[in-house]
């Protein structure tokens, strides 16, 4: 069978999952283009850019703005969404800030959207409706995104990184937010919807997420002979869960994409899907 010339269209390409999706995709020999605010990642300026990211169109647009990267959709044959928060606060500027002080202030912020003390005003505040959102992030930036896409002929699947529904004292909107791009896509006929639901995402490249990472890992190794009873407690699955590292989650989406099945791909199926990529 004749291999399928591949036009891929990162949205998110330049943050955490999004640049592996990316290198992933330039190992297949895949045109890659990366759709982001930012265009290039911050830290190519800091520490050069890797070989593998010369070979990637760097974009900027705004998800939520088909204007801004309508004409990037010409010719492309799939699509992965990346983009995603799982609070509302700035939660990033703890894992990504260099300096001790501004992570600090950061995670102050993320300590008070878990214990529910950050004052958001009046949500039918006209000025807080740009707000970032569960909903306009997670839910309606997809679906965006996915509109334009089912207008395109050359579209032939869209893959979602959703999430798997293990993570304690989050809000619960994060997870309905997630289900609701979902049902979404999979009711888009115009093309495959491919869903990746990964537990805990950790990298080297984002040293905060390797303790709580190797946590996981041993919780998950411990409590594997009884995992079924412990996953039935309240937070069990939490410990039952292996944490993911972000190359294993990029090479599951471009093989699901290779696969070309219409899919929900729990962290199990995920796993899998990335012990084929070749």
């Amino acid at each position: 069978m004749a291999q399928v010339a591949r036009k891929l269209l990162v949205v998110g390409g330049s943050g955490f999952l999004g640049q592996s999706v990316c290198k992933a995709a330039v190992y297949k020999g895949w045109q890659t283009i990366s759709l982001s605010r930012r265009g290039e990642p911050d830290q190519f300026a800091r520490q050069g850019t890797p070989s593998w990211a010369k070979e990637v169109q760097w974009a900027k647009g705004d998800s939520t703005t088909p204007a801004t990267y309508n004409e990037l959709l010409t010719g492309v044959t799939d699509i992965v969404h990346t983009v995603g928060i799982i609070l509302e606060s700035d939660y990033k500027q703890v894992v990504n800030d260099p300096t001790v002080f501004g992570a600090l202030c950061g995670a102050s912020k993320v300590l008070g959207e878990i214990a529910g003390m950050t004052d958001r005003g009046n949500p039918l505040d006209p000025r807080k409706q740009t707000a970032h959102t569960y909903e306009s992030i997670n839910r309606d930036a997809a679906i965006q995104v996915a509109k334009q896409a089912a207008k395109q002929e050359s579209v032939q699947s869209f893959s979602y990184i959703s999430a798997s529904d293990v993570f304690p004292l989050i809000n619960p909107r994060y997870i309905t937010s997630k289900r609701e791009a979902e049902r979404f896509l999979l009711g888009e006929p115009s093309f495959k919807a491919i869903i990746l639901r990964p537990g805990f995402m950790y990298s080297d490249a984002r040293p905060v997420s390797l303790p709580l990472a190797t946590a996981l890992q041993t919780a998950n190794a411990v409590t594997r002979p009884i995992a079924k009873d412990i996953a039935s407690l309240p937070f069990g699955k939490t410990f039952t869960t292996p944490p993911l590292h972000i190359d294993t989650v990029a090479m599951a989406v471009i093989q699901g994409i290779q696969n070309g099945e219409q899919h929900i791909y729990e962290v199990d199926g995920i796993k899998q899907l990335a012990s084929q990529f070749e």
